[in-house]
């Protein structure tokens, strides 16, 4: 039997999120938030898309992380985002939730809000993997 996470994995907290100040409240994993401001933005002055799918795989990750045993991790498998409307200011939520637990493969799903308005949608999948040290060379 596998333990609960501590709950610190469940941040996301890599080079990235720190970045794109992508922000999660602790013991809420499955959610995520930004203030947006340069970084953010494309050429055209809207949110980049790109920048929104990474704050639905952080959202997504961390909502699988909750599932896991601290012998376990995860990886992104797919996500695929419905871009409903540009975003142009303000502050943007995610929210994600577990549709279906498999053994290895979690399904998701999960909604951006700018300022209460949905703005996009997304369903994914991450693989679960038990957590082992490499060992050698993968050649």
């Amino acid at each position: 039997m596998t333990e609960p996470p501590d709950p610190a994995i469940l941040m996301d907290d890599s080079p990235l999120a720190t970045f794109l100040e992508i922000c999660q409240e602790a013991g809420n994993g499955g959610h995520t938030r930004v203030t947006l401001d340069d970084r953010h933005l494309s050429p055209n002055g809207t949110m980049h898309g790109g920048a929104l799918f990474t704050m639905f795989d952080s959202a997504m990750g961390a909502a699988t992380r909750s599932l896991l045993g601290t012998d376990q991790i995860c990886v992104t498998l797919e996500i695929q985002v419905r871009y409903l409307k540009p975003i142009f200011s303000g502050s943007v939520e995610v929210r994600a939730e577990v549709l279906h637990r498999g053994r290895r493969i979690i399904q998701l799903e999960a909604t951006a809000t700018n300022d209460g308005m949905p703005v996009a949608f997304a369903t994914g999948s991450f693989v679960v993997l038990d957590r082992t040290a490499p060992t050698g060379d993968a050649a």
